[in-house]
């Protein structure tokens, strides 16, 4: 072979990855043949499993040839043929079954012979013979049953080891020796009941025998030098060696030092609870399901350890062990699994179950929202909390504590086996999505995008829409959507503006129709926007969560639609809230001042121009009403949202959170922002500025209910009525009515005649059937370009009252309170008490029931919408408590009909929009049906009919034939009487 180890004298293979020993491994590559004389050879702790029987050819003798801890389950007879061994050989702790008869025939020098801790059952009396030398055996830890007749008698032991076997019986004379010499006997941890009479006789003088006390019958001698100790459970013979061999036996179930001054080493076999390993002496059997009750055990290669189990259910405390008997274990305490071994701790608990000590009793979950798998709390997915309410370092303690108990063997940390500081409190998060768990669970972790208190605030980078957190835009995508808006905001001015400046006809115009249905539905999701935002912790069904974001789009939050993102300032980290409210009373501030400055800008203008004083009168009349119009309509909108605002910022919008388990910490935080904490200053400031805000809200209902009362004194305050242009609700509701009674107006009618047929001797235009000027029309009211006088255009009294009977002309306010009310419960005080949602539901029932039975509108299509947006804001609220309600349900079947439920409600919340689509698009019919070809054929079919069928008139019947070219004078439109097509 190319490489050997034949110029090495003393080689020492441990502790390698060895699996076999090659032949001829020690012969020379040159071919000398001269038998070499090696002190030592070493292959202990490796994986030897084979052994060439030419192994050890070219050596002589070996002063000692280690093999111990390995694998050998046999070794050739022939393998020490011929080499001698002249101290020592250790086959000790491998895997022999036997050993061959002629292995040691020749190692008539061999002194010391270690064959513990194998699985050797029978020696024969052959094993032995011609080990003239041999002085120490150790044959311990061997499931042994046999051993034979004078098996020791060619050899001269004197410290025999034979405990811990399964030896129940000896035969005739098992220790006899050629001279008698074996001083130590050491037979305890065997089965022998009894011992025959002839054991002893073969013994040196004054010999050490120790054996089990467990004997019935004790041999019968008459030999008084014998020491004979009969030994329990927890002997431990201590055993004197050279320092060379107590080497080989530390870390073997061993401890071995020496004793001084003398080169003497004694070594301890591990005592009861303890066992032996390779790294170290003795180390002693974890507390847990774990015991040892025999001495001088040792972790074989490939165990961690080597202890008993206790029964299952049953463990050792920490101040118990090391567990020596069965009888240290102790049952394991409550809330564990008792079916299952206990471990490295005191039982596994039970499910849904958490510790505080890893060998204490386990706790049920106390919450909703946490998770006790792995013996420990942490959070569920959706759910919040925080450690930052203690100056004690809780949370490393409870981190090291969680990633110690998730070790499954003794390599834990000893001092953080028990968790003493306190755990935080578990909150829900408003948006489940946005809390999530990463890791080991015990720290709350936000979505990207998502940070702070229960993850409601966006991250840098980031801004809130619809309740997400949604990457922000570039530059131009802003100034996109700016442009957007203001265009959006510009065609409704100008529709607005067009049909304000149309000549009047009468009747109820398009944009008549679209205000009264659009305040109605404006109503509707203004307030299902705020239910769904104040009730967003109520677990909706994910299909009616995401109409609730749509909702609260449309419901005209004017203060959050205006506000951009904060995307292109970062370092701007004022709280949203507080910006809401600020642009809230600078928005009422700044409509007012606008339309005062237009109506001062018109009245410079008009005093620069210098027209004619009936000029200027028209001018400043119809400036001074759209400027009415236009403060009412936008404070009329933003009304709600921004008394929305005001509630939020009072004292009962805030949310006491505690924080630890044991309710000590607590902090109070606003619930429509969880980042801004009540107790400070600035928040107190702004308090006392909504507080004084509510002036507002409920001083603007009352003022317009106060100008609709003066209004209505019939004769009285008539500069009321001059500075506001404005007709009673009764004038305008009897013009009004005209086109409600049945479809409005005749499908006959021609485009561009006057709706109402006036005489021709009537002045201005004025129809022969209304005798009086227009209500409430100042003298010098605004003519239009035909000189009749626009009677039609709409007020901020028509704004408010053109939809309801004219009893009702406060209905609108009783309206604007109504949506206040309806979410002002929960918005004070939350969902979370039982009174808040019991309120608002009696609210949507006590005004659905007065809607319905009082019948305030005089239009019956808007009169059933108000009813069905009254109806399904009652239905949503219904749906809010039952699911507030706990519920014990299979989860699956449950689901199922929420599912069913949301889909039903999302068919409802959206129908009303639906309902005024198609009430509009059959209006628009209508209208192209009135002013299209169709409108003119049906007239010219229906004016021949006419011509045809009319009588003649005789003389005799002069009076009524003068009746009758009167009346049929009356029918023809003014425009035809003019152009003289009579």
């Amino acid at each position: 072979m190319s490489h050997t180890l034949a110029g090495v004298e003393r080689p020492d293979l441990s502790y390698n990855y060895l699996e076999d020993i090659p032949p001829e491994l020690f012969i020379d590559s040159l071919g000398e043949q001269t038998p070499r004389e090696m002190a030592e050879i070493s292959f202990r702790n490796n994986l030897i499993s084979r052994v060439s029987e030419r192994a050890f050819r070219g050596v002589g003798t070996i002063t000692a040839l280690i093999l111990q801890n390995n694998k050998l389950a046999s070794v050739p007879e022939d393998l020490l043929a011929n080499t001698t061994i002249l101290e020592r050989l250790s086959l000790a702790s491998n895997q022999l079954t036997t050993m061959p008869n002629g292995l040691l025939r020749s190692q008539s020098k061999m002194k010391y012979l270690y064959l513990q801790r194998n699985q050797l059952t029978v020696l024969n009396d052959k094993i032995f013979k011609g080990l003239q030398s041999l002085m120490q055996l150790m044959i311990f830890d061997n499931p042994l049953i046999e051993v034979a007749d004078r098996l020791f008698f060619d050899t001269h032991l004197t410290h025999l080891y034979m405990f811990q076997t399964n030896l129940s019986t000896l035969g005739m004379r098992p220790f006899a020796t050629v001279n008698n010499t074996i001083e130590q006997l050491s037979l305890y941890g065997n089965y022998f009941e009894s011992i025959p009479d002839d054991a002893w006789q073969d013994l040196a003088a004054n010999s050490y025998i120790s054996v089990d006390n467990v004997l019935k019958f004790a041999p019968s001698t008459n030999r008084t030098d014998l020491k004979i100790e009969l030994v329990g459970d927890g002997f431990a013979q201590p055993i004197n060696l050279s320092k060379t061999d107590g080497k080989i036996l530390d870390h073997f179930g061993f401890h071995c030092h020496p004793i001084y001054p003398s080169q003497i080493w004694q070594c301890s076999p591990c005592p009861q609870g303890f066992y032996g390993t390779l790294w170290d002496n003795c180390v002693a059997c974890p507390p847990g399901g774990f015991f040892q009750d025999e001495s001088g055990q040792v972790a074989n290669d490939g165990q961690s350890m080597n202890c008993r189990k206790c029964n299952n259910g049953t463990f050792v405390t920490p101040i118990a062990h090391p567990g020596k008997q069965p009888a240290d274990c102790t049952v394991c305490p409550t809330g564990t699994n008792k079916s299952l071994h206990a471990g490295f701790r005191a039982c596994p608990c039970v499910d849904n179950y958490f510790r505080r000590d890893r060998f204490g009793e386990c706790y049920q979950c106390p919450a909703e929202g946490l998770n006790c798998s792995g013996e420990y709390q942490h959070l569920l997915p959706g759910f919040w909390w925080t450690w930052e309410w203690d100056l004690s370092d809780n949370f490393r303690l409870y981190e090291h504590f969680v990633q110690n108990l998730g070790i499954e063997n003794d390599s834990y940390d000893k001092t953080t086996q028990i968790f003493s500081g306190v755990l935080p409190k578990v909150h829900p998060c408003p948006r489940r999505e946005s809390c999530f768990v990463l890791g080991d669970g015990i720290n709350a972790t936000c979505q990207s995008g998502y940070e702070g208190w229960l993850c409601t605030q966006c991250s840098t980078g980031y801004y809130s829409w619809l309740d997400n957190c949604l990457e922000c835009p570039s530059w131009q995508w802003f100034l996109l959507e700016v442009l957007v808006i203001l265009v959006v905001i510009g065609v409704l001015i100008v529709i607005i503006v067009w049909d304000l400046n149309r000549n009047s006809r009468g009747d109820r115009s398009a944009v008549d129709k679209l205000l009264a249905r659009a305040k109605i539905l404006l109503g509707f999701y203004q307030v299902m926007g705020e239910v769904f935002s104040a009730l967003d912790e109520i677990k909706w069904p994910g299909v009616l969560r995401e109409v609730g974001s749509l909702l609260r789009l449309v419901e005209a939050d004017v203060v959050k639609i205006i506000i951009s993102p904060r995307c292109y300032f970062p370092d701007f980290t004022y709280p949203n809230i507080y910006i809401e409210f600020i642009f809230g009373l600078s928005f009422v501030v700044f409509v007012l001042c606008a339309a005062l400055c237009c109506y001062g800008f018109t009245t410079i203008y008009l005093l620069i121009k210098e027209p004619s004083s009936f000029e200027i009168t028209r001018t400043l009349t119809k400036t001074r009403q759209r400027c009415n119009l236009f403060v009412v309509m936008l404070l009329f909108v933003s009304y709600p949202s921004l008394s929305s605002v005001i509630f939020t910022l009072l004292p009962p919008s805030c949310d006491l959170f505690y924080l630890d388990e044991n309710d000590v910490f607590n902090v109070t935080r606003l619930r429509s922002d969880y980042s801004i904490v009540c107790e400070t200053q600035q928040h107190v400031d702004f308090t006392h500025a909504a507080e004084a805000a509510l002036a507002y809200v409920i001083g603007f209902p009352l003022l317009l209910f106060i100008l609709l009362w003066w209004i209505e004194k019939p004769g009285e305050i008539l500069f009321v009525k001059k500075f506001f242009n404005v007709c009673d609700c009764a004038d305008y509701s009897r013009r009004s009515s005209r086109t409600v009674e049945s479809g409005e107006r005749s499908l006959l009618d021609f485009p561009g005649q006057v709706p109402n047929y006036r005489s021709i001797n009537a002045i201005n235009g004025q129809s022969i059937n209304d005798s009086s000027p227009p209500c409430g029309a100042p003298d010098d009211a605004p003519l239009t370009a035909t000189g009749e006088q626009g009677r039609g255009m709409i007020s901020w009294k028509s704004f408010l009252c053109e939809n309801y009977k004219p009893q009702f002309w406060y209905w609108e306010i009783v309206e604007l309170a109504r949506k206040i009310v309806q979410t002002l419960f929960v918005l004070l005080f939350g969902y979370e008490d039982p009174f808040t949602l019991f309120a608002t539901i009696v609210i949507s029932v006590a005004f659905l029931l007065i809607h319905s039975s009082v019948r305030p509108m005089k239009d019956d299509v808007e009169h059933r919408l108000q009813l069905f947006s009254l109806g399904s804001i009652f239905l949503n609220l219904l749906v809010a408590s039952l699911l507030l309600l706990p519920t014990n349900e299979d989860h699956s079947s449950s689901e199922i009909r929420k599912e069913v439920l949301a889909v039903t409600l999302v068919a409802l919340n959206l129908s009303i929009i639906l309902f005024v689509l198609v009430s509009l698009i059959w209006s628009g019919a209508k209208a192209f049906w009135r002013h299209g070809c169709c409108a003119r054929l049906a007239a010219g079919v229906g004016g021949l009919w006419r011509q045809c069928n009319r009588p003649r008139v005789s003389r005799s019947n002069s009076e009524d034939g003068k009746h009758d070219e009167l009346r049929n004078y009356a029918d023809i439109p003014y425009s035809d009487i003019a152009k003289g097509h009579i």
